[in-house]
């Protein structure tokens, strides 16, 4: 998933070329402090990708089959990937809401996205399976990955890579020179998915909040 509807407290960031910019504690730990001070505690570390021509796009394997889909597909499809999640936002909601409600929040952000509710596509094995889906989307200034997943019982078997080579196909066919998306550091599995599909990092922002104790 790569943005999301409630604003993060902004924190600093580091602005650093290169797949994975190191850290500069010198400039952080004085934030930290002051932000721990206000009650600031609880700490998110978000990555910012960035995906350019020259990155290249990876040719369609076979291994999922997209199609448009209709609104309550797709608000169902949001409620299972919330499942498992993740990503601390999906995760902070659902302690609030049940994946329904979620859902519903989900589906009407990304309906009010500069991109084209034509774009969203649901991703389903050769056999009809439901495997996931793809939201391409895009911010004011560029195309955006948006919100991509795949459904709990397929996840570990890089059916991700698919569903993030669509929508950078996608994008990459419409002309675009920049493609950005974000996600959480502790969200692993996404993070490799951009490494190997030739996002690079260009930033890290430190997102401090309070604990909500």
């Amino acid at each position: 998933m790569s943005c999301h509807r409630r604003p993060l407290r902004r924190g600093p960031r580091r602005r650093l070329p290169g797949r994975r910019p190191r850290p500069r504690p010198d400039r952080v730990a004085w934030r930290r402090e002051a932000a721990h001070r206000a009650g600031l505690t609880r700490e998110i570390e978000r990555l910012r990708y960035e995906w350019t021509p020259a990155a290249g796009t990876a040719p369609p394997t076979g291994r999922l089959v997209f199609r448009e889909g209709t609104d309550e597909e797709f608000l169902d499809v949001f409620a299972r990937l919330s499942t498992g999640s993740l990503d601390v936002a999906t995760r902070d909601e659902l302690r609030l809401m049940d994946a329904e409600e979620l859902a519903r929040a989900d589906f009407d952000f990304y309906l009010g996205c500069p991109g084209e509710r034509s774009w969203w596509r649901l991703a389903h094995l050769p056999d009809g399976t439901l495997a996931g889906m793809a939201i391409p989307s895009a911010t004011p200034y560029h195309r955006n990955v948006g919100y991509l997943g795949v459904v709990p019982e397929l996840r570990g078997r890089g059916l991700i890579d698919e569903v993030l080579a669509e929508i950078t196909r996608f994008h990459a066919a419409a002309g675009a020179e920049r493609v950005t998306a974000t996600t959480d550091t502790v969200n692993l599995p996404m993070a490799a998915a951009f490494d190997r599909a030739g996002y690079e990092v260009t930033e890290i922002r430190l997102v401090l909040e309070s604990d909500g104790t």
